[in-house]
């Protein structure tokens, strides 16, 4: 029972990591795309998106290959 729950939270964090992964991609190729269109004030973008993008991949990789270290031990 346990095994099985910790598997039920392993899917569920992947799922949500991978959802942030595709909302992060997306508002990194709106920011990408703003270049295009003339705006006023400063030209500086913002860098959040590609780390929050780095997390979320960061992340789904530590869910996938931790629980083969740990059993590997």
């Amino acid at each position: 029972m346990k095994n099985k729950r910790a598997l039920v939270v392993r899917i569920v964090a992947i799922v949500l990591a991978a959802l942030m992964i595709l909302s992060v991609g997306a508002i990194l190729i709106q920011t990408l795309a703003a270049d295009a269109v003339p705006v006023t004030g400063s030209g500086a973008r913002s860098k959040l998106p590609v780390f929050i993008l780095i997390g979320a991949v960061v992340l789904i990789v530590l869910c996938v290959l931790l629980p083969t270290m740990k059993k590997k031990k």
